[in-house]
């Protein structure tokens, strides 16, 4: 009896395992699930319309032109999701699928590089100076009564043009160790007469005897060479100044805002380390009331002594060296006058133009020699002459150039003819001229030598500076005038205040470093009419050059599409692969590092459209400078980076 309860027990036990074990041997079957999500392209972060999106286990679907998908029935667990595009790379995506539920996705896909575009541009920055509005500061009222325009067209220039080149002294180099009493003998024999010896650049100036010449003065000067004991003979071209004066009164210096130099001057005002800069042009009135304790000691060219004051004549009426000195550094913030570009500068005064503002190429030669031995940091020559000036005047402007003092000088004004001498020797900053709306001035004169451009002016919009008259009441004592003489202050000052600034800099050091910060108004690049472009005091000031500016591409909802690149020191960026697109391209330096768009930055974006696969050129980006009215806070984001990888 109990060995049939055992058996009945055991064969009920086994059929209970044999139920039990069959349900949990194969559980029910899970439901599917779905999986929805978004294709889009990993850099525009545009969708991706006609992506082939396949699920490992399960089925296979094609993204809409909102670039979404939805993949019903997918088996629960875990899915490989493969995308595929025309135009991409491919990509995969693992997903796990809930029982009975669905699941949000989203994948990327990265353009092919063939399907990419390289973008390249040129940017400059740009002068805190709006052109319509400088009317508002440079309003002449009621104009007094001067010159008329036609009676302007005989100034200087004009009444004795800089290609009217006739001289009546002649340049000469003697030979070393020859006695000067027997060359004097000699050239007396041949009909010359020695009118002066200049012993800086070691040549002495002789006349023909005779008052009429059938010779032309280069005829002369080939037949004093052959003469025993000379080295060589050179005409001693007259030169003159490239001013176009008249004396109108003016209340405003709009000039100075079309460069920048308010927004420098909260930066340096070239007080706090003493520049000297030597002018050598018609001389200086030395008792003016804003150039009093700015002048060092110079010297006079013209008569000869230690006192280079300028006396205009009557008929020119018109002070040009003590215009040009004020510019350069008038007193500053002293409560009367006119500004200057530096206000911590010194003037050497060195007169080589007379009363009639015109004057020899020997002078000059020897102004400049006198210039480097006397201490000069900068010279500025707002004079010249067409022809070349022979080895005296160029060998004067390489030495000085080999000193490490740095020669600014005007193009001339005969209205595009070529650039003048000096400022036509390499060693020269050679300045164009602007009018208030930074057009060239149509008197400017144009060449491959021009380096920049500065503020010159035009008869109704002129450079307001220092000045004096002979004419005038004791009272005038500041004028206005217009020509590339008036240009070319502003640069010698700028100059001034970067030696100031950032201590000696050698010429080269300085004349690129204007350029490279210079806003370009012609052609991308150097050009024949404002050379690099028209002149940033602040910039230069701050070092603000396109190597230190960054460039990016946002799309419309400002996210990055691309990582930020520097620019080059030549103006140029080039900020590779860009999808094809509509989207913003941005332009940034942070001075003040601190990643973030703020007063005193410069920046500046523009609409750019990229159409096809390549290398697309984008036209000139303007990076404008921030001030308080236009200042934010912006942080640029990652994308930019600009706080990590400024300088």
């Amino acid at each position: 009896m109990r060995a049939r309860h055992t058996i009945i027990c055991l064969l009920i036990t086994a059929l209970a395992c044999i139920l039990l074990g069959g349900c949990i041997g194969r559980p029910p079957t899970p439901k599917p699930g779905s999986i929805m999500g978004t294709v889009e392209n990993a850099l525009s972060h545009e969708p991706v319309a006609s992506a082939m999106v396949k699920a490992s286990t399960g089925p296979s679907t094609a993204t809409g032109s909102d670039g979404a998908f939805i993949l019903s029935d997918v088996p629960a667990g875990e899915v490989t999701l493969g995308v595929s595009c025309q135009g991409y790379n491919s990509n995969q995506a693992k997903v796990i699928v809930p029982a009975g539920k669905g699941v949000q996705c989203a994948i990327e896909l990265h353009p092919r590089a063939d399907e990419l575009v390289t973008v390249t541009g040129y940017a400059t920055v740009s002068n805190n100076y709006n052109t319509a509005d400088f009317r508002s500061v440079a309003d002449l009222g009621a104009r007094p009564t001067g010159r008329s325009l036609s009676t302007l067209k005989q100034n200087v220039f004009d009444s004795q043009s800089a290609f009217d080149c006739e001289s009546d002294t002649i340049q000469v180099r003697l030979q070393p160790g020859i006695d000067r009493a027997e060359i004097a003998d000699n050239l007396n024999q041949a009909g010359y007469e020695i009118v002066d010896e200049l012993p800086l650049t070691g040549i002495i100036i002789v006349r023909p005897m005779r008052r009429t010449r059938s010779l032309s003065v280069e005829s002369e000067s080939s037949t004093l060479g052959s003469i025993p004991g000379i080295d060589w003979a050179y005409p001693d071209y007259p030169v003159y100044a490239t001013a176009v004066p008249n004396d109108p009164l003016y209340q405003h210096q709009w000039h100075y805002s079309a460069i920048s130099l308010p927004e420098a001057w909260d930066m340096t005002t070239g007080e706090g380390n003493p520049v000297i800069v030597a002018v050598i042009d018609t001389g200086i009135r030395p008792e003016h009331e804003d150039l009093l304790g700015k002048t060092v000691p110079g010297w006079d060219y013209v008569d000869g002594d230690a006192d280079p004051t300028d006396l205009p004549s009557s008929t020119k009426n018109y002070s040009h060296g003590t215009h040009v000195a004020g510019t350069v550094a008038a007193a500053t913030d002293n409560g009367i006058g006119v500004a200057g570009t530096s206000w911590g500068a010194q003037i050497m005064p060195i007169r080589v133009l007379g009363p009639d503002g015109s004057g020899s190429s020997s002078n000059v030669a020897e102004g400049i020699m006198f210039a480097v031995e006397n201490g000069a940091d900068v010279i500025n020559l707002s004079l010249g002459l067409a022809a070349h000036p022979g080895p005296a005047m160029e060998g004067a402007v390489q030495y000085a150039y080999s000193r490490g003092v740095t020669l600014v000088a005007a193009s001339g004004n005969d209205n595009g003819a070529r650039v003048l001498y000096p400022a036509a020797f390499p060693e020269v900053i050679a300045v164009s001229a602007t009018d208030s709306d930074n057009e060239l001035a149509g008197y400017s004169n144009c060449g491959p030598e021009i380096t920049v451009a500065a503020p010159g002016g035009t008869p109704l919009y002129q450079v307001l500076s220092t000045g004096y008259s002979s004419a005038a009441p004791a009272t005038d004592k500041y004028f206005l005038s217009f020509g590339t003489s008036m240009a070319t202050p502003h640069v010698s000052g700028l100059a001034a205040l970067l030696i100031s600034a950032h201590g000696r800099m050698s010429p080269a050091s300085i004349a690129e470093l204007i350029s490279a910060t210079s806003m370009d108004l012609g052609d991308d690049g150097n050009d024949t009419q404002f050379g690099a472009g028209l002149i940033n005091a602040y910039a230069a000031v701050a070092g603000a050059t396109i190597d230190r500016a960054l460039f990016a591409i946002k799309d419309s909802s400002g996210r990055w599409i691309t990582e930020s690149v520097y620019g080059t020191r030549d103006r140029t960026f080039t900020i590779p692969s860009v999808p094809i697109g509509d989207y913003v391209l941005v332009g940034f330096i942070d001075l003040d590092g601190d990643g973030q768009v703020t007063r005193g930055d410069f920046y500046g974006e523009a609409q750019i459209s990229v159409a096809s696969p390549g290398t697309v050129w984008v036209p000139r980006l303007l990076l404008n400078y921030v001030d308080g009215a236009a200042e934010t806070s912006i942080t640029l984001g990652a994308g930019f980076n600009a706080a990590s990888r400024l300088p």
